[in-house]
């Protein structure tokens, strides 16, 4: 009979470590995700309370973050190079903070931070609980997060709450799981949240009705899925049988088709770019597949966007990943549980 296998957790405490270290060992911890600083640029003291409670699930990451008032940052420097295309769904159980677009979040709301967008966040004195989410887990759920990135989800909604208490029963009980039963779990978990987002319109009311909202999901995937093809706001209204107006209506908030277009082509090549699996194909085929006619087109696109050239992200995404391989080889001083799972996913 095979024993059930425990959910592996590890707990970081800044308090179990000497207290001049205790910001460093913090940012490595944290430091997977965001760089960390002092609003208003004030000193960081080295002698700050910190704490992480996380389990690892396998598919994802799950857990208890606690922190005093810091600031929370991703730069487009750390997106490009970071190769983390993960999606961070908060529940704020104490605490809460201000985004950089004056957004007041409190104990009770939810925020998601898509990690392929940057950020920049100054929390007080908070708790949250975090699910770590691949993209590629869960597409369809992901599509529904990623242009939520930075948004406040409010407790004052009902279907919040009911999410809320989802993520609170999961993490409840996943002490007295196995690793199979907390893997179902957290399954059904993102089916909970795949059900209310795709009933209840999260987005601000000025970016369209909810019925141009599940328009936009089916075109916005139906667009990924064909960026090499020659899209165009007629094509899309074929496809679609609808009339080119309501295109335009619906992609308005983006800056238009064009402009949505051109974005997700190159944040499409970003990815590829980025990720080791794409590393045999070559930089030409990559702008193909993305849907430009020309290498050189696309390299200035590029790096106009990005502020970087294509071969340069690949350079530095070939070491940043040889560098966690030397890391991973000789372990940091401070790390625990959640740096080394979140880059196993």
């Amino acid at each position: 009979m095979t024993t059930p296998t425990p959910v592996p957790v590890s707990n970081f405490d800044t308090r179990d470590i000497d207290p001049r270290h205790r910001f460093d060992a913090w940012q490595e911890n944290i430091g997977v995700f965001f760089d960390l600083s002092m609003p208003d640029d004030a000193i960081q003291p080295a002698n700050v309370y910190a704490g992480i409670d996380v389990c690892d699930l396998g598919d994802a990451v799950f857990g208890v973050t606690r922190s005093q008032t810091q600031r929370f940052t991703r730069d487009s420097n750390r997106v490009i190079h970071d190769n983390m295309d993960h999606i961070l769904v908060q529940l704020f159980c104490k605490g809460g903070g201000v985004t950089s677009d004056n957004q007041h979040i409190v104990a009770g709301d939810m925020l998601i931070i898509d990690l392929d967008q940057p950020h920049d966040m100054i929390n007080t004195d908070f708790e949250n609980l975090t699910l770590v989410l691949p993209r590629e887990l869960r597409p369809e759920l992901s599509d529904m997060l990623a242009p939520l990135h930075g948004l406040k989800l409010s407790g004052d909604n009902p279907m919040i709450r009911f999410m809320a208490t989802g993520f609170l029963n999961l993490w409840d009980s996943i002490p007295d799981m196995t690793t199979h039963q907390a893997g179902s779990a957290m399954h059904g978990t993102l089916n909970l949240m795949q059900g209310c987002l795709g009933r209840e319109s999260m987005m601000p009311d000025a970016v369209d009705t909810p019925t141009s909202i599940a328009l936009a999901k089916v075109i916005s995937r139906y667009v990924d899925a064909n960026l090499s093809e020659n899209l165009t706001p007629a094509s899309l209204a074929q496809t679609f049988r609808m009339s080119r107006s309501q295109i335009y209506r619906i992609f308005a908030p983006h800056g238009g088709v064009a402009n949505y277009l051109w974005d997700r082509r190159l944040q499409r090549s970003l990815q590829l770019l980025s990720q080791h699996r794409y590393s045999d194909k070559n930089i030409s085929t990559i702008a193909f597949d993305c849907g430009f006619n020309s290498e050189s087109h696309f390299s200035r696109a590029f790096r106009a966007k990005f502020k970087i050239t294509p071969s340069q992200v690949r350079a530095d995404a070939l070491a940043a990943r040889n560098r966690y391989q030397a890391n991973n080889s000789a372990s940091a001083a401070y790390a625990a549980g959640l740096p080394n799972w979140v880059r196993q996913l």
